[in-house]
């Protein structure tokens, strides 16, 4: 009988698989270090606007835009039109886009919420925060 020899390819085998077990032990015990509660999520509170269009926008396509982000954007048909936006920031910026009038306004929303009101008086646009 032949006597087998040691196979050096499955002792290297054996010595990467033991190292892949240190370096996973490794990671969650500073895994579990770090973050002992689990991971810790960032809290975004919502800042909720009641965004109303009162007069002089009947029949007038409108955009209503907040930090880049279109929250409104078709023809209003009633006299007045509520729109209602929960946004994640503390500084808001509310832009009113009339294609039609070819005209953009632009107001600084309050940082705490709230009311909105929205008024077209000869071709401006005025806000009032409640």
């Amino acid at each position: 009988m032949k006597k087998k020899r040691a196979n050096p390819n499955k002792g290297i085998m054996f010595g990467i698989m033991a190292m892949a077990i240190v370096v996973l032990a490794v990671v969650v015990f500073f895994w579990m270090w770090c973050f002992p509660d689990g991971t810790h999520g960032t809290e975004e509170t919502q800042t909720e606007y009641r965004i109303s269009l009162d007069e002089g926008f009947r029949g007038d396509s409108v955009q209503l835009q907040i930090n880049d982000s279109v929250v409104f954007s078709r023809r209003v048909a009633a006299d007045s039109l509520e729109v209602v936006v929960a946004v994640p920031d503390e500084e808001n910026l509310l832009m009113v886009v009339r294609p039609k009038a070819d005209a953009v306004s632009s107001f600084e929303l309050p940082s705490e919420g709230g009311r909105v009101v929205l008024r077209n008086h000869d071709e401006t646009v005025s806000m009032e925060a409640f």
